[in-house]
């Protein structure tokens, strides 16, 4: 058990041991070795009275590593400091001007995030896409957003035409697709063709590539008019499929040294069918 006792020396308060009451022990305050007295007896800094004739041995001190008896009275340890935060460590490395540009740079790049996130796939079309697409074969040109892929369409003899090809290209961020395909007329309906007057047989033709391209496209509701293309008659479809809107052209052309029905158009959500539709119907030309 521990007893305060006062310090001659500097008179504050410490605790020693019961033991060590009357001996001589360290002030934890001034470092002084003086006589442990209770509180209880006066505190002076007289000298300590004359030792009875058989005085006990002195206490030497105790070597200064081993002075840990003398406690004072707030023997409860200061409580460490809160740990700081990552956020005020941060604030404390880096200057005020450090921090505000680290959160403008942030701020922009989540906004620019986004903004991206909500314009990805909804099918607008960047003005530096665009390139000049010629077939090949040189028969036809037209301005397409971005270099086509090629692949072959298969011959539809309900429509009397043979084997063509089919260009696409198709945005990775717009998810918007345009294409532009040619099929050659079967020999045999050129001269039904020339004798077409009434546009019967013509409408017949189209109306067979007509639904076959609504197949692929899985079209589920359509609008069409007449259009005509130089010397060239066929037909505009608005549409509506499972990846948004769609806008296309066919085109027949039974004159010059390669008749053909062309089919050009776009597909894509929220697709701007009126500048789309003006710059594909626009920019296509065939080369007689």
């Amino acid at each position: 058990m521990f007893v305060p006792v006062g310090c001659t020396n500097c008179g504050k308060p410490f605790q020693v041991p019961d033991a060590a009451l009357g001996q001589r022990a360290p002030c934890p305050w001034c470092n002084e070795v003086v006589t442990a007295l209770p509180m209880s007896a006066p505190v002076s800094s007289a000298p300590a009275p004359t030792p009875a004739p058989n005085p006990a041995p002195a206490v030497q001190p105790k070597p200064a590593a081993q002075r840990q008896d003398a406690l004072s009275l707030y023997d409860e340890p200061d409580p460490p400091p809160p740990p700081r935060s990552a956020a005020l460590v941060a604030a404390a490395r880096f200057p005020g001007w450090v921090t505000i540009l680290i959160g403008c740079a942030v701020v922009a790049v989540c906004a620019g995030a986004t903004l991206a996130y909500r314009h990805y796939g909804s099918g607008h079309l960047s003005e530096k896409r665009w390139v000049e697409f010629t077939a090949p074969d040189g028969s036809f040109c037209i301005l397409l957003p971005g270099n086509p892929g090629a692949e072959d369409v298969p011959g539809n003899p309900a429509g009397s035409v043979g084997g063509g090809k089919r260009f696409t290209t198709t945005g990775w961020y717009s998810k918007t697709s345009a294409w532009v395909s040619y099929c050659d007329l079967e020999p045999a309906a050129l001269p039904k063709l020339k004798a077409d007057t009434d546009r019967v047989y013509s409408a017949g033709i189209l109306q067979s590539e007509r639904d076959r391209e609504k197949k692929r496209l899985g079209v589920t509701d359509a609008t069409e008019v007449m259009i005509r293309v130089d010397n060239a008659w066929g037909v505009e479809l608005l549409m509506t499929t499972p990846r948004g809107k769609a806008v296309m052209w066919m085109v027949l052309v039974a004159d010059g040294p390669r008749p053909r029905v062309y089919v050009f158009g776009a597909e894509g959500k929220d697709m701007d069918h009126k500048g789309l539709a003006r710059r594909l119907f626009n920019t296509f030309r065939v080369n007689n």
